[in-house]
């Protein structure tokens, strides 16, 4: 199996949650379905769209939770002694995750004492645009730094780290279900099934994007064959592309999937299965699109292109400093332009360029940095010498 295109993917779910949180402070009704009082330009009519996937940031956090699951998974299970490799991964988890949540904490802390955040004169008052203007204290910044952001699911001093917490869980779930049950493909499919069911009808926030890793974690069991390429399957494989992106967008109000969420509905009176369907149609929608990737490599070519993997490799950067520059951006030239299309047009291009810039600077000084400590801290404390094979990288910008 290559999972070479899967960087390109995660890259580009990573511009999706900057679109989807630029358009929010804009253009609330998109999201929400409903006119936003004072603002005859509300983009409501994108609500009702059948692709409105480019602005979900929800179909992006998945997506995130979805690769994380098949990444992990592939990366222990190509080893020769699979419990060794999954001790590995485990010790080095908490620091390759958490030095660059780390850094983002302090980050978000340094701006918000400097003073660069400022309550906007507008009314209504724009989504997102005041989680940043509470009393900082490096104390509190200190604590979110070691553990509270990754342990505790705390997202004060950066609003994104709500989903780091689960990025962490999700990941142990993984080792131990491999451990357990990985030895035999089909138990561990069954398995998988079984905790996704399980897992996603639960009303725990927390549970239910837990048990897209298992979605993610359970394509190791099924093979690709990459040398295929006739015409019918690139054909079956762009139209899943689309489906994907269709059911990406779901939202039960929007009058372009009544009939989908009417059967949403019937399906958990009969069945008993009541999973938010707000999350897992969404979900459905990024394995669809990860399937069809998976079984029509070079249908999707451009995504071993150089761009694409250099829009992976920032990725997590991408996902934890754009909300920073974005609260920034949009206070400028909401005080100058309004709450006009041109104001969110140069608040989207700014902040993609601005944090694309920074990212990569983020990238080369800590997120590196961060992978070669947890291998060090990994070889250190199971007295083996690091031997890092060359796979996918373990980046997960996890989730908006």
């Amino acid at each position: 199996m290559s999972l070479s295109k899967l960087d390109g993917i995660r890259g580009l779910a990573a511009v999706i949650v900057i679109f989807s949180h630029a358009l929010f402070w804009y253009y609330p009704a998109m999201h929400l379905g409903v006119r936003t009082k004072g603002r005859p330009l509300d983009g409501i009519e994108w609500f009702d769209s059948p692709f409105s996937f480019f602005y979900r940031g929800g179909f992006s956090v998945s997506m995130f939770f979805i690769l994380s699951g098949l990444v992990l998974t592939y990366s222990i299970s190509r080893h020769t002694d699979v419990l060794d490799s999954i001790r590995k991964a485990s010790v080095k988890r908490y620091i390759r995750l958490g030095v660059p949540v780390a850094a983002s904490v302090l980050i978000g802390c340094i701006l918000m004492k400097l003073g660069v955040y400022e309550a906007p004169n507008i009314s209504p008052t724009p989504v997102l645009s005041t989680p940043y203007l509470f009393n900082a204290t490096w104390n509190g910044a200190i604590r979110d730094a070691i553990y509270g952001a990754l342990a505790l699911g705390d997202s004060r001093y950066n609003y994104v780290l709500w989903t780091i917490q689960i990025e962490l869980i999700g990941s142990f779930a993984i080792f131990a279900a491999f451990a357990l049950f990985g030895g035999n493909a089909l138990v561990y499919r069954i398995f998988c099934i079984a905790a996704f069911l399980a897992l996603s009808a639960s009303t725990n926030k927390t549970a239910m994007y837990t048990s897209l890793f298992f979605l993610g974690s359970m394509l190791i069991t099924f093979r690709f064959d990459e040398e295929k390429n006739s015409a019918t399957r690139t054909a079956i494989c762009l139209i899943g592309l689309f489906v994907g992106l269709y059911l990406a967008g779901f939202h039960s109000a929007s009058a372009s999937y009544a009939i989908l969420g009417n059967m949403t509905r019937s399906l958990s009176a009969i069945t008993g299965y009541q999973p938010s369907w707000l999350l897992i149609i969404p979900a459905f929608g990024g394995l669809i699109v990860l399937l069809s990737v998976l079984n029509a490599q070079r249908a999707f070519a451009i995504l071993d292109s150089a761009p694409m993997k250099w829009l992976g490799k920032l990725s997590f950067s991408l996902y934890l400093l754009h909300t920073f520059i974005l609260v920034v951006v949009a206070q400028f030239f909401c005080k100058h332009l309004g709450m006009s299309f041109a104001a969110m047009t140069l608040t989207l291009v700014t902040t993609i360029a601005l944090t694309l810039l920074a990212s990569y600077f983020f990238y080369l000084k800590v997120d590196l940095p961060a992978i070669a400590l947890a291998n060090k801290f990994s070889s250190l404390l199971l007295d083996q010498k690091s031997k890092s094979p060359k796979v996918l990288s373990e980046q997960q910008p996890t989730q908006a």
